[in-house]
């Protein structure tokens, strides 16, 4: 198959699927879709239930990034991707990271940070958006890595603080799950 997936081998990359889908469609063509911010939200949800039951690390603790981006030479897909670290990985714009414990069950939200391009905006504009998210961003723009879950180490570098605590998250009968997430414009 020509442009045969890495990930899945029975199907094209998500370009060639794009580029069929784009050929395809006709001059003057709608799409209807429905809530799409309610199902990013949803898969979101599926992804990283699905990321946790993977087992990435066995038993052993490990931490999610989230990091969704548009791609520019497919200005209407929405790239996701989610990386599992077993250290507590460094506050980047654009992320949103829980920590994971598969033994307990703990699922815990450390932080979400929206593009760099869009912090400004948002600081401008305190009243419309969360508080603790303005806090986090001020936060990342003054390079305060304590908000984060890190400390400084004996010779001065940051560390991860091993008695910083997330936010715990629990699970709910709604079919998507009501958390403290501040996720930006895209989610």
């Amino acid at each position: 198959m020509e442009n045969k997936s890495w990930y899945d081998p029975d199907r094209k990359t998500v370009g060639a699927i794009y580029r069929d889908a784009a050929l395809a469609c006709k001059e003057g063509a709608t799409v209807e879709n429905g809530d799409l911010t309610r199902e990013l939200q949803k898969s979101l949800v599926d992804d990283i239930n699905d990321c946790i039951n993977s087992l990435p690390f066995g038993k052993k603790p490990f931490y999610i990034t989230v990091h969704e981006k548009k791609d520019l030479q497919m200005p209407r897909a929405i790239l996701r991707r989610l990386i599992t670290t077993r250290y507590r990985p460094y506050p980047e714009d654009d992320t949103i990271v829980f920590y994971v414990e598969p033994e307990t069950n703990i699922v815990e939200f450390c932080w979400c940070l929206p593009h760099w391009s869009e912090m400004d905006n948002m600081l401008a504009n305190e009243s419309l958006f969360e508080s603790e998210m303005i806090q986090q961003i001020k936060a990342w723009k003054d390079f305060n890595l304590w908000k984060f879950g890190f400390c400084k180490g004996d010779m001065g570098q940051w560390i991860a603080n091993p008695n910083y605590k997330d936010k715990k998250m629990e699970a709910t009968k709604q079919k998507i799950v009501k958390t403290n997430l501040f996720l930006p414009i895209g989610f």
